[in-house]
């Protein structure tokens, strides 16, 4: 009781200052897969330049992030099971009252699966790149990986694991409807898409590559995808937020947008050597972790890119933002615009997208 008390007593706290923020950390840039639309992949990552996130230091990385009001890690690489201790970081992470979900090819899974869930790990993103098994695996080198896939996610409901599929919108997706048959038939109960990104990104990330067919979309092209992932909603759990979509079509398409990136303010990446970006695309990386909690936030309205783990995070703490500056406002003395920042058409839609949300993660809790 103590225990849910302290909790709620933090996020109370931290909607003060506009709500969690989440941290997505690559733990290594090894790994042992090959596909095609990634520069992470098995062969691309020379041997010598082969790094691991020192796990000495992790904690103490973690009690920084904390202090900045990290709750929620995405953790992944590379692929994030080959880490040797990964499991050990996962434990520090639980025990820092921090949620972390981890990001994988699944190969490993079978093997790391008791460890990961003894170690507090509740969700599980898979990764899938197509509607045949055959040819995800051939894209990603791995024969064999859908029966590993299985042996896992049948696994997951007794060890309160719950599996995600993450996609990554390419085109080797002809039709997205015919992604539903492989994921039930693999335990999934719901699926998260990642957009895929038109340029090389700035930062340490390898996770796009400028020769891959695969990823390159005409705007059209992508409008007629995003429309394909919002048709899938009345038959599968989509955790993409719909007016995330919406704003990543204004995006393609030139019109204004609904919802800024908070990516330096309420989400960030961290790699491998510690460092702090504020999102995967930017060039400049914002500072050393071990700097962090003297570095100032950033808060510039940018819309520059459609990168989903920050655009789709950014639409749902919206509300809680605008939250934490009405707060301030009144804190001032300024009623009137504390009013006005609060009652805003976008706050409602902000709202109405965690509402969304949370009945998949209801669904998800139902079906273990």
């Amino acid at each position: 009781m103590a225990t849910v008390a302290a909790k709620a007593w933090d996020l109370l706290r931290l909607l003060r200052h506009g709500g969690p923020a989440i941290c997505n950390i690559a733990v290594t840039n090894s790994c042992n897969a090959g596909c095609d639309f990634c520069n992470f992949a098995k062969g691309k990552v020379a041997r010598s330049d082969l790094r691991w996130i020192d796990a000495d230091q992790f904690d103490r990385a973690l009690e920084i992030l904390s202090r900045r009001g990290i709750r929620y890690l995405n953790i992944f690489g590379g692929e994030p099971l080959l880490h040797p201790r990964l499991a050990e970081m996962v434990t520090m992470a639980v025990g820092r009252n921090m949620a972390p979900a981890i990001i994988t090819n699944g190969w490993l899974l079978p093997a790391k699966l008791n460890d990961l869930a003894g170690a507090g790990l509740r969700t599980i993103y898979i990764s899938i790149d197509a509607p045949e098994m055959s040819r995800h695996e051939a894209n990603r080198g791995l024969p064999g990986l859908g029966q590993r896939i299985g042996q896992a996610t049948a696994r997951m409901r007794d060890l309160g694991v719950t599996p995600i599929a993450q996609i990554a919108m390419s085109k080797l997706i002809r039709d997205y409807r015919a992604l539903i048959p492989l994921l039930r038939s693999l335990g999934f109960q719901a699926l998260t898409f990642s957009y895929p990104q038109q340029a090389r990104l700035g930062s340490s990330s390898l996770a796009w590559s400028e020769t891959s067919k695969l990823v390159q979309f005409s705007g059209r092209e992508l409008v007629s995808a995003f429309d394909e992932v919002n048709h899938l909603r009345d038959c599968f759990a989509v955790n993409n937020p719909r007016a995330s979509i919406r704003d990543m079509k204004c995006h393609l398409t030139g019109k204004p947008e609904r919802f800024v990136c908070y990516g330096g303010y309420k989400s960030f990446y961290m790699d491998w050597n510690f460092d702090i970006w504020r999102c995967d695309a930017w060039r400049e990386r914002m500072c050393s972790v071990w700097d962090f909690l003297e570095t100032p936030l950033i808060r510039d309205g940018c819309t520059n890119c459609i990168a989903d783990c920050y655009r789709d995070s950014s639409v749902m703490l919206h509300f809680a933002v605008s939250l934490g500056d009405a707060l301030d406002q009144l804190a001032e003395g300024r009623l009137i615009s504390a009013l006005q920042t609060l009652f805003t058409r976008s706050n409602f839609v902000s709202l109405g997208s965690v509402l969304e949300n949370s009945r998949v993660l209801s669904h998800l809790a139902k079906v273990g």
